[in-house]
């Protein structure tokens, strides 16, 4: 069975939508509201139809800057994850209200090493303080070898 030919019309209108940077998704819908019904494939097909026909040497994007990834941002979250323990990525994406896709993303392009950062409880001062005094009153034990079957190195 052959392909069904895409109308001239339609192949402009959608060429004409790519090149004013509409995602193909927004020109389906575009499209739907217009009476005219594509599929996401048909506006794949044509975008890279229209990419490959002409010989030139470059090819022709139609590609959009992914809104999150501002300069702007990219400096905020260097400089917060450029310090001595930084936080999650997590939680630096709840911080800037953007995923944690994009946290990685900006972390891999800023050439930053990633690391994966192991959950640990965290000791109040009172639960310190109550480590600090048993791990003296152990050691006083130990040293006046009330515990033989232990041995500890100094």
């Amino acid at each position: 069975m052959p392909r069904k030919k895409i109308d001239d019309i339609l192949e402009g209108r959608v060429l004409e939508l790519l090149q004013l940077k509409y995602p193909q998704r927004e020109i389906v819908k575009i499209l739907k509201k217009d009476g005219i019904r594509v599929s996401q494939r048909t506006v794949s097909n044509v975008k890279q139809k229209f990419g490959r026909q002409r010989n030139s040497l470059e090819k022709i994007t139609f590609s959009r800057k992914r809104p999150v990834s501002t300069p702007s941002t990219m400096s905020k979250v260097i400089q917060t994850i450029d310090v001595n323990d930084p936080p999650t990525q997590r939680s630096i994406a709840k911080s800037y209200h953007i995923s944690q896709s994009t946290i990685s993303r900006i972390i891999k392009m800023a050439n930053f090493t990633l690391r994966k950062k192991i959950k640990v409880h965290k000791l109040t001062p009172s639960n310190a303080e109550k480590r600090r005094q048993r791990a003296l009153r152990l050691n006083r034990q130990l040293a006046n070898n009330r515990y033989k079957k232990i041995h500890h190195n100094r």
